[in-house]
């Protein structure tokens, strides 16, 4: 019998255990300012971090100075009077040696070299700016397409220089919350193409502290709310449908308090975008919480509409969009149109959120410009926008009052993906970030999917993404990426008052919940001969769940089955192929018939023998496997 069976530890673990590598050699050792410890890359995967250790015999504060490769570059921040120094560096360079200076509260100082070799990373073609506009901070921009072995997580310095890099396979949103920390996406997937275990909570270094684990996963985006809370785009039930659900998870102990479902909130059918399925009706793709209208803002890209909805009893406010193929009784949420002048409605759009003065910011990507497919606008002829709408919920009327984007035409078109932020009045972001031309000419094609199309004309297909930031109707900053599409790009600062980096192990909260088992009997004989290798199987031990991937004929009857001392668990795989019109993340090639399926550890334990039983046969895969 083969083995199938690998383990895994989580990334927490592996930090954790480096960690406490690097904390023995500090304690066993005689560094001191002078001669530091210095740990590149302490916790795995940012390569353009690091950790100085040392200590003093008295109790004093630290100043470090991370040298530029010109004076403006230089990153500069005062650590907290210590004896144990332990401090995180950012903002390194690569292919470069680079200087740290360290102060002591004496005015002593200390300088330490650390080399990066160059990394095999997406570099900014081109930044267009000034240090006294942008300051110290970073554009930090995330990967659709880690397919592309360039394309990492990355951010860039007011020169356009690269100065953070995550390279696991991290995507959707970054966010810094009021701790001085990041939420981002869980490393882990739960479902494909793209829905991972939860969110994390992690540092510039990359040490993670927190994963929120969420029963059905997250997409696209999350946010904090005002008492701590984190509201995120979630999933149901996923063999009925994905991106219609919304969670509210604690903070403290990763337990969802509240939930959203879309389905009984809108039609599945009415006012269907061009890429609309039935499997991913509304396709979420942001979520916004307005305190003083006490509202949740959603933008469904498969509706072509951003929808509001009451916080406490989900009862629908109204609907910014085309309001063509909804129907007579939902007219009544659309806003009728008093601009004066240039207007249009927004197309598969993204990242919506109300702004302090309740207008409306969109990143309208005008996919198709239509509802109507003999009237879709070609991609050559289109464009994308961040715009804003004004909105009067009385009158129910709605203006558009600025946009960005539209004199760009087809350069700046991204039919997917990207994003919009607010600095303050009159200064805004605008992130185009799925620009892709296949043979020198604009396509409605989504680049992370055109990988799979295109695998062999890599070389005719372009990805790039193109950020601006826009103050009082000047372009103050501009970032082009070549190499690879960004889901959106977030402005970040390393060093500040909300640093946050502490000891210690992360942890895992929420969790799973416990897989539900097939209720019936099964029917089976034992196979005569090994599992076929077409079938592809891998089987992976973590921590907190048993995970299978396989390849199988799609309808096939699948069945997991661990067989303990007190009799069997049977699982039921699903192996119904859904259509996909809008993977806006690649993290790993797939054909239609790889499939995933994982049972949390909740609510049993012990030592199992694993079969899989395909089509009424039954293969014997692992024995005496230990949860």
């Amino acid at each position: 019998m083969s083995n199938y069976l690998e383990t895994e530890q989580h990334l927490i673990t592996v930090q954790f255990e480096a960690e406490e590598k690097f904390l023995a050699e500090l304690r066993s050792g005689n560094y001191t300012l002078e001669n530091p410890l210095v740990v590149e890359n302490p916790y795995i995967i940012n390569p353009l971090a690091a950790v100085i250790c040392f200590n003093t015999n008295e109790e004093t504060a630290i100043e470090i100075t991370v040298k530029g490769k010109a004076e403006p570059g230089d990153l500069t921040h005062t650590f907290d009077a210590a004896k144990e120094h332990i401090l995180p560096i950012y903002g390194l360079y690569d292919d470069y040696e680079n200087t740290v200076i360290l102060k002591d509260g004496r005015g002593k100082t200390s300088e330490v070299k650390i080399s990066i070799p160059e990394l095999n990373v997406n570099k900014a073609q081109y930044c267009k700016t000034t240090s006294e506009y942008f300051g110290k901070d970073i554009m930090a921009i995330s990967t659709t397409t880690p397919l592309i072995e360039s394309a990492k997580t990355v951010g860039f310095d007011y020169a356009g220089d690269l100065r953070w890099c995550i390279t696991n396979k991290q995507s959707w949103d970054i966010k810094k919350i009021s701790n001085g920390r990041l939420l981002v996406t869980s490393y882990r997937t739960i479902q494909k193409p793209y829905y991972t275990v939860g969110i994390m909570e992690i540092d510039f270094s990359g040490k993670i502290y927190k994963e929120y684990r969420m029963p059905g996963g997250y997409h696209h985006d999350v946010i904090e709310l005002e008492n701590g809370n984190l509201l995120a785009a979630s999933d149901n039930d996923f063999n009925e449908s994905v991106e219609d659900f919304v969670v509210e998870i604690d903070r403290k102990t990763g337990v969802i308090v509240k939930s959203w479902d879309l389905m009984d909130i809108l039609p599945r059918d009415g006012g269907k975008a061009g890429d609309w399925n039935h499997h991913d009706w509304f396709h979420n793709n942001s979520v916004w919480y307005d305190k003083p209208t006490n509202s949740i803002t959603m933008s469904g890209r498969h509706k072509d509409a951003v929808i509001n909805f009451n916080y406490d009893s989900g009862a629908l406010n109204w609907i910014i969009g085309d309001p063509e193929g909804w129907g007579e009784e939902w007219q009544k949420y659309f806003f009728k149109n008093v601009t004066k002048g240039d207007f249009d409605w927004q197309y598969e759009q993204h990242a919506a959120m109300i702004l302090p003065n309740g207008n409306v910011f969109i990143f309208d990507n005008g996919t198709y410009r239509s509802k109507n497919e003999a009237t879709r606008v070609d991609p050559q002829d289109n464009f994308s926008r961040g715009v804003i709408y004004r909105i009067d919920t009385d009158k129910m009327e709605i203006e558009q009052v600025w946009q960005y984007g539209k004199e760009r035409g087809a350069e700046f078109y991204s039919p997917y993906i990207c994003n919009v932020d607010y600095y303050g009045e009159d200064h805004y972001m605008v992130h185009s970030g799925g620009i892709a031309t296949y043979r020198g000419k604009h396509t409605d094609g989504l680049g992370a999917m055109l990988l799979n199309k295109y695998k062999d004309e890599h070389i005719h297909l372009t990805l790039e993404s193109i950020t601006v930031e826009v103050q009082n109707d000047e372009v103050k900053y501009e970032l082009n990426v070549q190499g690879g599409n960004y889901y959106r790009a977030r402005r970040l600062t390393f060093y500040d008052e909300t640093i946050n980096f502490a000891l210690g192990k992360g942890e895992m909260l929420g969790g799973f919940g416990v897989t539900p088992e097939f209720g019936m009997k099964i029917k089976f004989k034992d196979a005569d001969a090994e599992l076929p290798e077409k079938h592809n199987l891998s089987l992976t031990l973590e921590e907190d769940r048993l995970a299978l991937r396989a390849r199988f004929r799609e309808g096939s009857d699948v069945f997991l089955e661990l067989k303990g001392r007190d009799g069997s668990k049977f699982y039921s795989i699903p192996t119904v192929v859904h259509d996909v019109t809008a993977a806006c993340v690649s993290f790993e090639e797939q054909s239609d018939n790889d499939f995933q399926f994982y049972v949390s550890n909740e609510g049993f334990s012990g030592e199992f023998d694993i079969y899989l039983n395909i089509d009424n046969l039954r293969y014997d895969v692992n024995k005496g496997v230990k949860f």
